[in-house]
């Protein structure tokens, strides 16, 4: 049994789908499909296929419809795959960025070298990391390549990259943040030296997925930081999910101990998050992978949370089964309001008795 990742190509010709599985034979299992809607039920059904190469004029659905009921789909597999737009040599700059607005993740170009073509390809279907480190052991076996710059130099970066989209407030740019989901916990089980060594492993697989405009760095403990100029939020959150997903599914042995690693992620973005200095849109984005890490399951934090509406959180527990504990709970919510109205009206409420009721419903048996 083979243990190449597969990859789904579609195309209607069969000559271009040749083309294309000789060049990639030697590192991928690859599938065929000559139509979209066929293409469509095998990305359903194999749940071993990775990422897709796909042309845009296919028969029955066309590959923009079915990068479509990717991105939309429920299944994470599905939602997060890696999808590849093959296209001519000439296809223009604005049709590109609007692919990647519909979140095409790259472009194989019609007569590309067929190492550049497994090259594309392996940086986005490939999230090996190296699993056993020494427990305690700063200076273990394992040595990583030369050190990632530090967050000043990325902010250096980003300032020139916001100084240089000044004429053009429509260009986007993203700073994506990404680090351990419980730092605090490895730190204490294992110690911050194998904290901070599993975020730099984890850094380096990801510095091989992104684009050659972006640039990576530090930003503390295991935290780091990408400048990605010129890239969408759709774009960046799509990377985001597909990295904490791939890399959170990882067991890392530590010592004799095997543990589970979860990555969360952090974006600010440009221009959704603008009128901020480029050290302000990094502290934007770390305090958003701060707030990723409070749940946990690999999340993606982009915007800001919504306002706390206590009529929101009283329409929720309304809706439910209106046991007593339920009405109590909405009682409290709703006591700021009854002693403004108090204060207002002097209705004469009894509103110490009235909240030591609620509580008292709402007090676990």
């Amino acid at each position: 049994m083979s243990d190449k990742r597969r990859i789904l190509i579609a195309d209607p010709s069969r000559v271009a789908r040749t083309a294309l599985v000789k060049h990639l034979r030697d590192d991928f299992d690859v599938r065929e499909e000559g139509d979209g809607e066929s293409a469509w039920q095998t990305l359903v059904l194999d749940a071993s296929i990775v990422a897709v190469v796909s042309s845009i004029d296919l028969g029955r659905t066309n590959g923009y419809e079915l990068l479509s009921r990717l991105r939309e789909n429920r299944l994470q597999r599905l939602s997060d795959m890696p999808f590849f737009l093959l296209i001519s040599k000439d296809e223009t700059a604005p049709n590109r960025d609007a692919a990647r607005d519909r979140g095409v993740s790259d472009f194989v170009v019609r007569g590309m070298a067929g190492s550049e073509i497994r090259q594309r390809i392996g940086r986005l279907v490939n999230w090996d990391i190296s699993t056993s480190i020494a427990p305690n052991a700063p200076a273990s076996t394992y040595e990583p390549p030369p050190p990632f710059p530090v967050r000043t130099i990325i902010c250096r970066k980003l300032c020139d990259d916001m100084a240089s989209r000044a004429a053009d407030d429509s260009t986007p740019a993203c700073i994506l943040t990404f680090g351990l989901e419980s730092e605090e916990a490895i730190t204490q089980r294992f110690g911050e030296a194998v904290m901070r060594e599993i975020g730099e492993r984890i850094a380096h697989v990801v510095r091989e997925k992104i684009g050659r405009h972006d640039s990576i760095g530090h930003a503390g403990k295991s935290a780091y930081v990408i400048v990605s100029p010129g890239t969408s939020l759709a774009t960046a959150t799509a990377f985001a999910q597909r990295v904490c997903r791939a890399l959170g599914e990882r067991n890392v042995q530590v010592g004799d101990q095997r543990m589970r690693i979860g990555i969360s992620a952090g974006i600010a973005s440009l221009p959704a998050d603008s009128g901020r200095t480029a050290a302000q849109l990094i502290d934007l984005a770390l305090q958003r992978l701060d707030l990723a890490r409070q749940t946990p399951g690999g999340q993606v934090v982009a915007s800001d949370p919504a306002a706390d509406d206590p009529f929101v959180r009283m329409r929720e527990l309304l809706r439910q089964e209106n046991t007593a504990s339920q009405l109590g709970q909405a009682g409290l919510e709703m006591m700021p309001l009854l002693r403004m109205f108090e204060q207002q009206f002097h209705f004469g409420l009894p509103l110490e008795r009235m909240e030591a009721r609620f509580q008292q419903q709402t007090a676990p048996e």
